[in-house]
């Protein structure tokens, strides 16, 4: 998620169950929910870094508990007030808590990352939102202006209330939200049981993906797997039996080769393929060899990305690898 959802998710978690930590809590809090995308700066680097860090470390559970570890600290260090003052006692827990919505978030999208990390690599997504959601935006900013509206409305009469400032409109803006993630959890299993029940070109699907419209949560764009070919469709998915929005785009897969499989085998390839959830290969004829490039056709099924890494290797003609890098390219518009 962008770093704007992730502030207004974080500020909503406090208001609706810490509403009544300091200023400088809720600045606390805010920052711990936000903080993650620092690695962000990754995406203006090299690609191994990009690949290396790029929601593994600041994405990680041993890092909201490094969070947790150091707003508990804190809190014990620069305590002023009594044990029985409720928001000393339970402002440090809504600091890791902001940290975990953060990634419970991302884990929404299909951008995968590893929270595991640094005892496993393994990356999860359960594919279902964009990065950037107007609909989820939309919802969290009227949890949080509503509220305040009212508050100039009512003070205005002179009707001031006693109770936490913002909180109902918080927990029904956080309630709204596991609603919506719900419908789009059942919209994007239904794809994927339509897409698992038709054959693509008389062939069956061995592994079968849909990832989320950037606006629309009816619309997924998906990713069908074969023995010979990778085919890239739309699909619009309302909760009843999922039909076509688009044709499908069928890319072949190359024949075995012997420059293929050393291009696969270079330790460029093996780094990028455990980061690629559909790996396409291209093989080309040089003037003196070949030349073979790997790209993630998830980078194309997904309308919200404008470049993605893949991985380019050169060979002689006797499969002998030349040069083997990790590259940036522009993503190619979706069928």
């Amino acid at each position: 998620m962008d770093p704007l959802t992730h502030g207004l998710a974080s500020l909503a978690l406090q208001r609706g169950f810490f509403p009544r930590v300091s200023w400088r809590g809720v600045l606390a809090i805010v920052s711990a929910g936000v903080v993650a995308d620092l690695d962000w700066f990754t995406s203006r680097s090299s690609p191994l870094a990009y690949l290396t860090w790029h929601r593994t470390a600041t994405h990680s559970v041993l890092f909201v508990l490094l969070i947790a570890f150091a707003a508990l600290a804190f809190c014990f260090m620069s305590r002023r007030k009594t044990a029985t003052d409720k928001p000393a006692q339970f402002a440090w827990i809504a600091i890791p808590a902001a940290a975990g919505l953060h990634i419970l978030l991302d884990l929404t999208q299909a951008d995968a990352l590893a929270p595991l990390w640094p005892f496993s690599a393994k990356r999860f997504s359960f594919d279902i939102a964009p990065s950037l959601d107007p609909w989820l935006l939309a919802a969290l900013t009227a949890a949080i202006v509503f509220p305040e509206l009212v508050r100039l409305v009512t003070d205005e009469i002179g009707a001031r209330s006693k109770r936490p400032r913002g909180r109902a409109g918080a927990i029904i803006g956080l309630t709204f939200v596991l609603i919506y993630f719900g419908s789009r959890a059942l919209f994007h299993s239904n794809a994927i049981a339509s897409l698992e029940a038709r054959t693509v070109a008389g062939a069956s699907p061995r592994r079968v993906a849909a990832f989320p419209d950037s606006v629309s949560p009816f619309l997924w764009h998906c990713i069908v797997e074969t023995d010979s070919s990778l085919n890239l469709a739309t699909l619009r998915s309302m909760g009843g039996e999922a039909t076509y929005a688009s044709g499908v785009a069928t890319l072949r897969k190359p024949d075995p080769s012997p420059f293929l499989g050393a291009a696969q085998s270079s330790p460029t390839a093996v780094t990028f393929l455990k980061f690629a959830r559909f790996p396409k290969a291209s093989v080309l004829k040089e003037s003196e060899g070949y030349s073979v490039e790997i790209q993630d056709l998830k980078d194309q099924a997904l309308e919200e990305k404008t470049r993605a890494i893949f991985a380019d290797i050169n060979l002689d003609n006797s499969a002998k690898i030349i040069s083997s890098d990790l590259q940036w390219q522009k993503v190619s518009p979706h069928p």
